[in-house]
């Protein structure tokens, strides 16, 4: 925390998945990182079923959207600061519902 006021560390250091892309338990980056005074903000987190963890995906069309709003909500819950997304109107509908639950 001497040099840097934050980390933006990629999804699978805050939540790690297993061999078949579903998420498994939060390390402890995300209170190691507040211990020391930093903020958290990992990437990427897009809308498109490739890019969500297995658990979030739906459907069969690749390219479909999967559950975001439901990623977002399992990291967010892990304290993370904010994220690293290629689609804002998502991300910040998401924290939005987040914060209000």
């Amino acid at each position: 925390a001497s040099y840097a006021q934050g980390i933006g560390p990629t999804l699978d250091l805050v939540i790690p998945k297993d061999a078949a892309g579903r998420l498994t338990r939060p390390t402890t980056l995300v209170a190691d990182a507040h211990k020391v005074g930093l903020v958290l903000h990992p990437y990427t987190l897009r809308n498109e079923n490739p890019f969500l963890p297995a658990d979030f995906r739906k459907g069969t069309d690749p390219d479909g959207y999967g559950d975001v709003f439901g990623a977002y909500r399992t990291y967010f819950a892990t304290g993370i600061d904010g994220v690293f997304t290629d689609h804002p109107d998502t991300g910040l509908l998401a924290r939005q519902e987040f914060v209000n639950d």
